[in-house]
């Protein structure tokens, strides 16, 4: 009898023994799975920081691209602006002084224009001026003749003669008042049209349209007027 029971005993010891050397591998086991754990999780981790740090990177690099590439657009709009601006100082200097030549081209033909006028129909007007006093001449002469020739007859006679005398006189002056009104009917249309009139809104904008003047389309018909240089 004790012999089977020393059998068992050793039986349980080694079953005992094995069952430790299990438990022994499988904490070995979990040890080891839980270090490739911590490392995977610490490898992870550091690949995240990595990829955080190349995103934080890229968005300061994108950052200071917009930054650069706004300062770069603001720098060019205003050397745009800066140059539309020249642009236009220049052409409203250039279009004032064509306006100040054109005002006083303008001024100079409109002195000379009358005096010319002026003079060449007094020049037209002094031969017929002439013709006149030549053609009334005889009438006067013959009407004198008649006076003299009526004064041997009776009182009638002489006071008709002395009544055509005087109306042929008035007739005299009369052709030489209305030689020199036709002259001054003449001379009076060629100074109105000498002088250009005043041009409307409408027309000096046509014109500004053509020379391509800024705002022109908030000016008012003064302002038109002096950008252009007209009246």
């Amino acid at each position: 009898m004790r012999p089977r029971a020393g059998g068992r005993e050793r039986r349980r010891r080694k079953r005992g023994i094995v069952a430790k050397n299990k438990q022994k591998k499988a904490e070995k086991k979990a040890e080891k799975a839980e270090k490739r754990a911590k490392k995977d999780a610490k490898a992870k981790k550091a690949k995240a920081k990595e990829a955080a740090a190349a995103v934080k990177k890229a968005e300061q690099a994108a950052a200071a691209d917009a930054k650069k590439a706004r300062e770069a657009a603001e720098a060019a709009a205003k050397k745009a602006r800066e140059a539309a601006a020249t642009a236009v100082k220049k052409a409203e200097r250039t279009v004032a002084g064509n306006g100040s030549k054109a005002r006083t081209a303008a001024a100079a033909g409109a002195r000379t224009a009358p005096t010319a006028t002026a003079a060449a129909d007094g020049t037209k007007a002094q031969p017929a001026a002439a013709a006149g006093k030549t053609a009334a001449q005889p009438a006067a002469r013959a009407r004198t003749a008649t006076g003299q020739r009526a004064t041997a007859a009776p009182r009638r006679s002489t006071t008709t003669s002395r009544r055509s005398t005087a109306t042929g006189r008035r007739s005299t002056a009369t052709s030489q008042r209305s030689t020199t009104t036709g002259q001054r009917a003449t001379a009076a249309p060629r100074r109105r049209t000498a002088a250009a009139r005043p041009k409307t809104r409408a027309e000096l904008y046509e014109l500004a349209k053509q020379r391509d003047l800024p705002g022109r389309s908030g000016m008012s018909r003064d302002e038109l007027a002096k950008a252009l240089g007209e009246k």
